[in-house]
């Protein structure tokens, strides 16, 4: 968990080096990253299925898994990559630890999960945390747009949160490797298609070889690497302690960020920040003691 939110958290400002390159577009980055985590992912398939822990897959379950790779893959990932682009990848590292918060809001609405007070006030710290970091901090070279970057970040974690809420079924129906698969391949015949007359436009002589490097740590490292460790350790260590690792990541990028001079941190900032993890902490310590008593 610590070496997958690392490669999280360092994918940010590596992302953000690439698109201001000029060549390489929010867009266009989303495609390659997807496209080479399919392409990955079927070379792995490969491999004899005691080692991936790979099964076929249902029929009747293809249509569920087609759905969850557009929300999962292509909304998730596309809109992270899209707001990494028009603001700070401090402010898209911390957004990424919002995702419980929005998940316990949706099973709260539409599954029923009873809320308790600590669960509100986790709610209210993060969302009021993630208002904050949105609605700060004006346009600079490194920000574009800095509120339309956070808002279009915060909706890839609503996505995020979608796919846990509404396809619990499916995900613990599967092992991961076989819906990661499956979905970024449906992914790749779906969002890497509507990217067409953007990849048309690049002007790939231009892209320099650091930016088609760090487009191979994107595609390998953060997207299937830490895919591949995840399920490793999500069968040793509780849900808790799991996503308690996610504060790793905005440590992770301020410290790549600053040493890339792509740094934009202040005091707000970090108040905001706070908030957020605070939110997170109770939601999650909530979500915790609650399956402690029902068990």
């Amino acid at each position: 968990m610590v070496f997958a939110n690392i490669l999280w958290g360092a994918m940010s400002p590596v992302a953000k080096a690439v698109m201001q390159e000029g060549v390489i577009t929010g867009i266009t980055l989303s495609a390659l990253r997807i496209f080479g985590g399919t392409l990955l992912f079927l070379i792995a398939a490969l491999l004899p299925a005691r080692l991936t822990g790979d099964v076929p897959l249902a029929r009747r379950d293809i249509w569920k898994v087609f759905l969850a790779s557009i929300i999962m893959i292509s909304a998730n990932q596309g809109l992270f990559i899209l707001g990494i682009s028009y603001t700070t990848p401090l402010d898209t590292s911390v957004m990424t630890t919002t995702t419980p918060v929005f998940t316990l809001i949706l099973a709260a609405i539409f599954i029923g999960m009873p809320m308790t007070p600590l669960k509100i006030l986790g709610v209210v710290l993060g969302v009021a945390g993630a208002l904050i970091l949105s609605f700060y901090g004006a346009a600079s070279e490194i920000a574009s747009n800095p509120l339309l970057g956070d808002a279009l970040c915060l909706g890839a974690q609503v996505c995020a949160a979608v796919y846990y809420v509404f396809f619990l079924g499916v995900i613990g129906k599967y092992p991961p490797f076989t819906l990661m698969k499956w979905m970024f391949l449906f992914s790749s015949l779906t969002w890497v298609p509507c990217t067409v007359p953007w990849l048309m436009e690049t002007d790939w002589a231009a892209v320099s070889a650091t930016s088609w490097w760090s487009v191979a740590y994107i595609a390998i490292f953060p997207t299937f690497i830490a895919y591949m460790l995840i399920p490793f350790s999500q069968k040793r260590l509780t849900p808790t302690v799991v996503s308690m690792y996610a504060y790793l990541q905005p440590v992770a990028t301020a410290i790549l960020a600053s040493m890339m001079g792509l740094a934009v941190f202040g005091l707000v900032k970090g108040v905001a920040s706070l908030l957020i993890f605070a939110g997170v902490a109770c939601v999650t310590l909530a979500t915790s003691t609650g399956r402690r008593v029902t068990a």
